[in-house]
């Protein structure tokens, strides 16, 4: 089975996003510019079956944990899709 989610299907077994090393590395080069810059990004998301879109500006940047403040939401490596600069 399959869902359309905003304008893209998903497969109901799709549990997250898989970031391969080179992607999460491209991430971080934009989230760290987007600090040192002070610009904002827009994030999308895969949570709970829905894709969700946050956008603003990183406040809170943790490398270890993967995580990263957007906002006052909290958005998590393995919930990525994409990132791009507004």
């Amino acid at each position: 089975m399959e869902k359309l989610l905003i304008g893209k299907k998903y497969d109901e077994r799709v549990t997250q996003p898989i970031i391969t090393c080179e992607r999460w590395e491209q991430y971080l080069t934009l989230i760290h510019d987007s600090i040192d810059k002070d610009y904002s990004l827009r994030f999308t998301t895969y949570a709970g079956g829905y894709e969700h879109h946050v956008s603003g500006k990183c406040y809170l940047f943790n490398e270890s944990l993967k995580t990263i403040l957007v906002n006052g939401i909290i958005v998590r490596d393995t919930e990525i899709l994409s990132i791009e600069r507004l």
